[in-house]
């Protein structure tokens, strides 16, 4: 299975001067969890609504906040571009084409096309809970990846949150 052939054409962008809440509206008015950060017509980055914005400050601009994005070619394999987004500890990556069009292909879309991690289904998948969204890599580990969610699970209690009663 070529990356071409699951990937979005049509990607949703923004410019890195627009603040995280435009950002966040506009994720959820599309229903995407990535954005292409654009400088013209160009993608300069990438922000994932929860990773990247989820604790970000409304008035601040997108560019503080995005990665530097992760490119591959249209022709790539499945297997190859869900190694290199293990690799990278990503998401999505912008997919190039031979004209200068370019798209974006995310975990999800591979999945949905029916492409089975091999070797790297450690680093694709939740060690904890087995969702394949906004997944990283342990630092210092090159098999086991956590999502966001389990991240902030395992870490200390928060202000606020509920620890039971009282002695």
């Amino acid at each position: 299975m070529r990356v071409a052939d699951v990937m979005s054409s049509r990607p949703v962008t923004i410019s890195p001067e627009a603040q995280v809440d435009e950002a966040l509206r506009l994720a959820s008015t599309y229903g995407v969890a990535h954005l292409v950060v654009t400088r013209g017509r160009l993608p300069v980055g990438v922000v994932c609504v929860r990773c990247d914005l989820g604790n970000a400050k409304p008035r601040h601009s997108v560019g503080q906040y995005m990665r530097r994005p992760v490119t591959i070619g249209a022709y790539e394999t499945a297997e190859r571009v869900s190694r290199r987004m293990c690799q990278r500890g990503v998401g999505a990556v912008i997919v190039r084409g031979g004209d200068a069009s370019w798209g974006i292909a995310t975990r999800g879309d591979l999945l949905r096309a029916g492409f089975k991690a091999g070797d790297e289904a450690g680093l694709f998948f939740c060690a904890a809970c087995g969702t394949h969204t906004h997944v990283h890599p342990v630092p210092g580990s090159k098999w086991v990846a956590f999502c966001v969610d389990c991240w902030d699970r395992a870490g200390p209690p928060q202000i606020g949150d509920d620890l039971g009663v009282s002695d």
